[in-house]
């Protein structure tokens, strides 16, 4: 047994293509298993600590965490409260003073832990809170993690006593920055190519760096092939434009969520939302309710053999937006994917950073119940004008964000078992990369990102 770059076991085998069109790369692969996404959190208080911030204080746990000197895991944790119970939930703002370990925060008894707290415009919305030192594959748990309270952005809470405050957890993994392959030299269907003198549709584009990217059929640009070589396709990047420098070219580092939206997260966020709202957003494919209306309570569906499915893009959106988070580009999906390893032809294979897809699977191993991703595209000016920027708590899309009506998204990932399902499971396919579909499908996942704070400040 040999081990990956992030210290999962993994066989030195390599399978060839099932039907003749994909190469499996040999890959990290963690022992199978339902609870792997789930971050625990339980016994959350609240305590004055002066006249302007409170501490939260809570235990986390969450199975199969690991840090080493490339990538690790992490937990994003945000708060979210009620000044009484028929008030509206809010999200908590943050205080802090820096971004790595603020003054205030840390941990009691357990694993010890550093946070993260991201600042800006669209700061102090949750913590990063990963290991403190290197660390092999293994449960962690730690009690009385302590974050602050800006009672000041407080709205609406009088007395902190009759405040209810719920705290929320999300596994994600690091995708450290640096440069990448787009492409895999194969014969995805529209898939991106560095175009040299028209000669060859194939060599990957390296991005090499944070800055914009130049696109067209001018040497040395970003490319993508068509099925007609000669006509402008709808899944190609602007001819003779580039790729905005603050449009999140995977090159920077990104925390990615290790699993898609869960059903038990959803309906989380169901239960925090105005009735109007939550009727807006209740998929009967994630959840169930029960009560009266216009007050139900939300509950988790059963996992079937697909595992979390069913969102829009408008759902999704919404709740990465009120969970602090954002959207995934295309780009920094096949840098979640491929990590900066040169590309195999025609590749698929599980993460190189340990990213998995539903029920535990790696992500892109062959599974016939392989559903797909929701990322921005590049192929039309909507997805470009994407900065990147995250949510701020509430389910408001920020401006910039493609909206509703999913204009500026695509499709990345196989759907199922048909053999157009399978040439979808090649990393860099794109056949469906610029279909806008604003509609909840039975085979469509939603997985949210965030931009890595810099820890010196930001």
């Amino acid at each position: 047994m040999q081990r990956s770059d992030n210290g999962f076991p993994f066989t030195a085998a390599q399978a060839a293509g099932i039907a003749g069109i994909l190469l499996l790369r040999a890959g990290a692969a963690p022992a199978q298993s339902h609870t792997w996404r789930r971050v625990t959190i339980t016994n959350v208080t609240v305590a004055r600590r002066d006249a302007k911030t409170a501490a939260v204080t809570f235990d986390v746990a969450w199975e199969r965490s690991w840090r080493n000197d490339l990538n690790h895991d992490a937990a994003w944790v945000f708060l979210k409260y009620r000044p009484g119970t028929a008030a509206q939930w809010r999200h908590v703002r943050l205080a802090a003073n820096r971004v790595l370990n603020p003054t205030g925060y840390g941990h009691g008894e357990g694993v010890p832990m550093d946070i993260l707290v991201p600042r800006g415009k669209d700061g102090f919305t949750g913590m990063f809170v990963r290991h403190a030192g290197m660390a092999r594959p293994a449960n962690v748990a730690t009690r009385r993690v302590t974050a602050i309270w800006d009672l000041a952005a407080a709205e609406g809470v009088k007395k902190l006593g009759k405040a209810e405050v719920r705290a929320f957890g999300v596994l994600v993994v690091y995708v450290a920055e640096g440069p990448f392959y787009l492409g895999s030299g194969g014969a995805e269907v529209n898939g991106f190519y560095m175009y040299t003198d028209g000669t060859q549709h194939t060599k990957p584009y390296r991005v090499r760096g944070p800055g914009a990217i130049p696109t067209g059929r001018q040497p040395g640009r970003l490319w993508a092939r068509s099925s007609k070589p000669f006509v402008k396709s709808d899944s190609q990047p602007e001819e003779g434009g580039e790729i905005p420098a603050a449009f999140p070219n995977g090159y920077a580092a990104f925390y990615c969520m290790k699993s898609p939206i869960t059903f038990a997260q959803y309906a989380g966020f169901l239960n925090t939302l105005p009735p109007k709202e939550a009727e807006k957003r209740f998929s009967e494919h994630a959840a169930t309710r029960a009560g009266e209306a216009p007050n139900f309570t939300y509950r988790p569906r059963t996992i079937g053999k697909s595992g979390p499915r069913g969102f829009s893009w408008a759902d999704g959106a919404a709740w990465a937006a009120w969970a602090g988070l954002r959207p995934m580009t295309e780009l920094e999906y096949e840098k979640a994917i491929r990590g900066p390893r040169r590309p195999l032809p025609d590749e698929t294979g599980p993460s190189y950073w340990g990213v998995r897809g539903q029920h535990g699977w790696d992500w892109f191993s062959y599974h016939p119940a392989r559903l797909c991703e929701r990322p921005v595209t590049v192929a039309n000016a909507v997805g470009r004008r994407f900065r990147g920027t995250h949510g701020l708590g509430t389910t408001v899309l920020p401006k910039g964000w493609p909206q509703d009506d999913a204009v500026g998204t695509g499709y990345r990932a196989g759907s199922s078992g048909t053999t157009r399902g399978l040439q979808c499971t090649r990393i860099s396919d794109r056949t469906f990369t610029a279909f806008a579909n604003p509609e909840r499908g039975s085979e469509d996942k939603w997985r949210g990102v965030r931009t890595a704070p810099k820890e010196a400040g930001q």
